[in-house]
């Protein structure tokens, strides 16, 4: 259903219907784009910040209702998002200005700072670990394992979020540093479930045994690890250690 509103929005933005009313032609209270931005280009801007955070234009744009039927008002400034999107334009424009102030030759290509640069496709771009940050400080570790699920299945293959086994048993790591070993366990197990094939989601199970002085399941850990991918060195000292911790 989702695939098909975007097919008929995009159908209709393009319609010679929807020209004749257009926002886009003589747009009105443009502070930041160039007043005489010809329409297909602001269209097209538009569009971009619509996917880059997965909202419709009334996340900026104020909308009215009258009579029993609904009408934008694209250039009143009542909303506060539409005043953040100006000061986030304003910001990109000042990151690009000095990205192509460092002169690095006329052959060097440069990065070009985008909205998704940051939002891939979420109105607050925040990564995967702050939010099992949240949902761990009210809800516990077994919230924050149902919202990593959650997530991944609703955005697994897209950009929104890294779901890698590094990134989560990273966000294990993060926890046992902050000495919460139990719900750094609980992460760590999670993700060597999820992610077997990643060494370091068995590495990270070990890490944390070892620090709980559990030698037995560090080493067990640390095998699998091995087992996954042989060539490495640090891996097998710390299979040593548990071993000789064991005696």
């Amino acid at each position: 259903m989702k695939l098909i509103y975007l097919i008929t929005s995009l159908l209709l933005i393009s319609s010679p219907i929807a020209n004749a009313q257009s926002p886009f032609e003589n747009p009105e209270n443009l502070q930041i784009l160039p007043k005489d931005i010809p329409p297909e280009r602001l269209r097209a801007i538009m569009r971009n910040f619509s996917f880059a955070l997965d909202v419709r234009c009334t996340h900026c744009h104020l909308r009215v209702e009258e009579d029993g039927e609904g009408r934008m008002v694209f250039d009143s400034d009542e909303k506060e998002t539409k005043k953040i999107a100006r000061e986030m334009m304003k910001m990109s424009g000042g990151i690009n200005r000095d990205i192509r102030a460092l002169n690095r030759g006329d052959d060097h290509q440069y990065t070009r700072v985008q909205c998704t640069t940051c939002h891939h496709g979420q109105e607050n771009p925040f990564l995967i670990q702050s939010v099992m940050d949240g949902e761990i400080a009210t809800g516990g570790v077994e919230a924050a394992k149902a919202k990593y699920a959650e997530l991944k299945e609703k955005y697994y293959g897209g950009h929104t979020y890294d779901f890698s086994g590094f990134t989560l048993s990273e966000y294990a790591n993060s926890l046992m540093e902050k000495g919460n070993m139990d719900q750094a366990l609980d992460i760590a197990l999670y993700s060597q479930q999820s992610n077997p094939k990643t060494p370091y989601a068995h590495t990270m199970v070990g890490n944390i045994y070892m620090a709980q002085e559990d030698y037995a399941n560090a080493a067990k850990a640390y095998e699998a690890s091995l087992k996954v991918d042989p060539e490495q060195g640090f891996i097998q000292d710390q299979l040593d250690k548990a071993k000789a911790a064991m005696q």
